[in-house]
């Protein structure tokens, strides 16, 4: 099985940052990602703002300590994020040649002086990982504002991308809100992320090597997001 793809990055690289609520499936996202871009060729580092400030149980720096010191790991260092102003600085320092530098955060806080914050000013592009209902979608809104306020304060404005995550696949909701985000203009990724709960399933993986499966959707999404941040 071919699993490369030719990069498609510039020589800088791209910084992804990721944001949402508490819960979203960030963290089990990022660490399945970080794999497939390994198995892909696409060098990365993982900048965990999650676990900036304590110890948070399922933040990729605790998910890479449960994980064999002699195997892969998830396939990409990841670093604790630094304080909020040092942010960018450091994504970019540590950003691989033609690679990626992702961040994850914790539950979406507007604060001004939150790491939140310093992930937009970061990121080339921006994805809201985001439970499909109304009142995510509401939340949402909040997300936008900030990126509002970052291109006031710093002429900085990342590319916006909305991941619909641990939804129910047999349900309508996903599509309902689909359509609501697509009607007001916001770009939402086709690859998707559903809800798995069973033990081979996505929500179970945390502390485990991924598993990769060719065009799961996982994978699809990997792609996805290259093309995203490709020039």
């Amino acid at each position: 099985m071919d699993w490369t793809v030719t990069n498609p990055l510039p020589e800088e690289g791209r910084t992804i940052s990721f944001v949402g609520k508490g819960g979203g499936a960030k963290s089990t996202t990022l660490a399945h990602l970080l794999r497939y871009w390994k198995k892909m060729g696409i060098p990365a580092v993982a900048h965990d703002a999650d676990d900036s400030d304590k110890k948070e149980s399922g933040s990729l720096l605790a998910w890479t300590e449960m994980l064999p010191a002699h195997g892969d790991g998830l396939g990409s260092p990841v670093y604790r994020a630094p304080a909020p102003p040092s942010l960018k600085t450091e994504a970019d320092r540590l950003r691989p040649a033609h690679g990626l530098s992702v961040i994850d955060t914790k539950a979406w806080d507007r604060s001004k002086e939150s790491l939140q914050y310093a992930a937009i000013r970061a990121a080339d592009l921006l994805v809201l990982a985001l439970y499909p209902s109304g009142m995510e979608k509401f939340r949402g809104a909040s997300i936008i504002g900030a990126m509002d306020d970052v291109e006031t304060m710093s002429g900085h404005r990342p590319k916006l991308v909305c991941l619909l995550t641990r939804f129910n696949p047999t349900a309508s909701a996903a599509d309902d809100v689909r359509k609501e985000l697509m009607d007001e203009e916001l770009h939402v990724l086709d690859a998707a992320i559903p809800a798995s709960e069973s033990k081979t399933g996505y929500a179970q993986s945390f502390g485990t090597t991924p598993k990769l499966k060719w065009e799961s959707d996982m994978h699809k999404l990997a792609k996805e997001l290259l093309r995203e941040v490709a020039p």
